[in-house]
């Protein structure tokens, strides 16, 4: 529908809206240098966004078709590594400003790792945005290429950190089932209705954010502001 789905902070850019998020996500792409292997199903993408409207229309994008393993974007450059290593990710999706502070040259060059930059669009509905690759100028091509085999139920779609009380971090990987039956349970739980507005408050590398505050107010026909 036209009804709004994502907000931003920023008043000035309209929300976006549920058909937006729609087609975005059914032509997602995620870019590949040429002497690559474009990625697929299970493919482990890991996402260090600040959260906004565009980590937020990311997460979605990813998890339709790779396992999304959203980390902390203030993380250093040797967690980001610690972490992809373990999972054997495929792929960083990053800010171009973060190249430096996270080591993104030793990701790619030896660990042979995809680096993906989202490049937010300046106009139109909150959220868009467009990706470019680490040492290439200007917003990577897709052509001729279609999306990948979207997910089915079985696919792990969103690989978390747990915070590592114990000393040490836990991985916990949810199925696009779990996400699915985990969401309906807060849609039931909360009584979300299309006129709902949820106020996200929570970061984008937590369940707490990823489920209730995305994907509920999403899967219900509402909306949610990206704090």
């Amino acid at each position: 529908t036209s009804n709004p789905a994502l907000w931003s902070p920023d008043l000035s850019r309209p929300p976006l809206e549920h058909r937006h998020i729609k087609s975005f996500v059914s032509n997602f792409i995620l870019p590949s240098a040429p002497s690559r292997k474009p990625l697929g199903p299970n493919d482990r993408v890991m996402m260090a966004l600040p959260t906004g409207p565009e980590n937020a229309l990311a997460l979605l994008s990813v998890a339709a078709y790779h396992t999304c393993a959203p980390v902390n974007a203030s993380c250093t450059a040797g967690e980001l590594r610690d972490d992809a290593v373990r999972l054997r990710a495929r792929a960083v999706v990053t800010t171009r400003d973060a190249v430096e502070r996270l080591g993104l040259h030793t990701l790619r060059d030896q660990d042979n790792m995809e680096v993906i930059f989202v490049e937010p669009r300046t106009s139109g509905p909150a959220g868009l945005f467009d990706m470019s690759l680490l040492g290439e100028n200007g917003v990577a091509s897709t052509a001729g290429r279609r999306p990948s085999a979207p997910h089915n139920l079985e696919h792990q779609s969103l690989v978390l950190h747990t915070s590592g009380t114990s000393g040490k971090k836990k991985v916990v990987p949810y199925s696009l089932r779990h996400l699915i039956v985990g969401t309906c349970c807060v849609v039931y739980s909360w009584d979300l209705r299309p006129e709902s507005v949820n106020m996200n408050m929570m970061p984008l590398f937590h369940v707490g954010g990823i489920v209730r505050n995305l994907w509920s107010p999403v899967f219900s026909a509402g909306s949610a502001i990206m704090c």
